[in-house]
């Protein structure tokens, strides 16, 4: 469980940090169109907005550390683009299987073993949730599949580019990660109507 709260702590230290940058400018954008404002939208946009902000601090943003220097007492910010660990993996369902067999690294069910494939779904379930909460016209299975499919491969390309792995398994459960969160959004929809009907009633 640590190593789930690690990352969800890191995630919401870039969420706060773009929390007023984003009111800001959603304030500027929403007074220049003149339209009426839909309060219960405007909450569901800015907590995905800030969700993907969140995520794109553990996939897309390279690592980054700064401070000041103890011995010279200069300020200091450095990027890292290269890791030596990072490796490109085009077979599917290696990285899968491994999650499920002992090594060196992995004993047993542990939880990196846990994080790395629940993790790596579930992270990107609220993408399958909040699109077509959020806009009707992406309401199916087929846009939700292929713009889950895109986001995905985007990153993993990205990802090669800047020191990190580039695994076409992570593709895999990424894209099903939101799928689940397209599963949840139907079954939370249909609940709904259920009671409004019962409030008919």
């Amino acid at each position: 469980m640590w190593l789930i709260s690690m990352y969800v702590i890191e995630m919401l230290g870039y969420m706060i940090v773009a929390l007023p940058i984003y009111a800001i400018v959603r304030m500027i954008i929403v007074k220049r169109r003149k339209r009426p404002v839909n309060k219960l939208h405007e909450v569901l946009l800015a907590l995905f907005i800030l969700y993907l902000v969140g995520l794109a601090s553990q996939t897309i943003i390279p690592k980054w550390t700064m401070g000041i220097d103890v011995s010279t007492g200069k300020f200091f910010f450095d990027v890292y683009i290269f890791d030596r660990l990072s490796s490109v993996n085009m077979m599917p369902f290696r990285t899968i299987m491994s999650y499920f067999q002992a090594n060196e690294y992995v004993s047993g069910w542990s939880s990196v073993s846990l994080v790395n494939l629940l993790g790596n779904m579930f992270v990107f379930s609220p993408i399958g949730f909040f699109i077509p909460l959020l806009w009707r016209r992406m309401d199916s299975f087929k846009a939700i599949f292929f713009i889950g499919f895109g986001v995905t491969c985007f990153i993993e390309g990205t990802q090669y580019f800047i020191g990190r792995s580039t695994d076409i398994d992570d593709i895999i459960l990424n894209t099903i990660g939101v799928l689940i969160g397209y599963w949840v959004y139907l079954t939370w929809k249909v609940l709904t109507k259920r009671e409004k009907i019962v409030d008919r009633k």
